[in-house]
């Protein structure tokens, strides 16, 4: 099935997690500035968006099918866009001035990675402990939780100031967009 965009033509592929109001809640306001990374791309929708706009944007995803998907949606789009796999940062090279993260954010064990941040989050976890080694000195993070979980326990002990961009409220949660700055001593 192929979704369209604000102009991107975009498959969403088995096994990839699908565009959703998440998705977009990070697309349409979150910044791009300098040199930046999506991790956890799935589709490579907002790697695409972003590339299409302008901005020098890199993608990685855990999931082999979640990189050849957003490969071919970059080429369905007539862009092309350094797709890899990685486990968060474990393959990723570099310092970033933006990183952008649709992490999985339900507090559940078990389930599917796309979606299960696990109970203690511990996903999110890594991610800002290995972010802060390849952000630039500017650099901040564009993440994507929900008011599930204790954010500000989960960001206080990482050492990051963050300020809430935007939420999007559902009758059982609501879906935050943060950005995220390392708190440099």
């Amino acid at each position: 099935m192929i979704l369209e965009f604000n102009g991107l033509k975009i498959e969403k592929c088995d096994g990839v997690y699908p565009p959703s109001d998440d998705t977009f809640l990070l697309m349409e306001n979150a910044t791009c500035a300098g040199r930046s990374i999506e991790i956890g791309c799935g589709t490579g929708i907002v790697s695409i968006y972003f590339l299409k706009k302008g901005c020098d944007i890199q993608a990685v995803d855990i999931n082999e099918h979640a990189v050849e998907c957003a490969r071919k949606n970059a080429r369905r789009n007539g862009l092309n866009l350094n797709v890899y796999r990685s486990d968060l940062f474990s393959s990723v090279i570099g310092y970033f001035d933006t990183v952008l993260f649709n992490a999985p954010y339900l507090p559940v064990e078990g389930e599917d990675i796309s979606w299960s941040g696990g109970e203690d989050m511990d996903i999110v976890a890594r991610f800002l402990t290995q972010a802060r080694d390849h952000l630039t000195d500017k650099g901040q993070i564009y993440l994507v939780l929900t008011d599930l979980t204790d954010n500000d326990r989960i960001f206080g002990a990482q050492g990051y100031a963050y300020k809430m961009v935007k939420e999007m409220k559902f009758d059982f949660e609501s879906i935050l967009l943060y950005r995220l700055d390392p708190i440099r001593i």
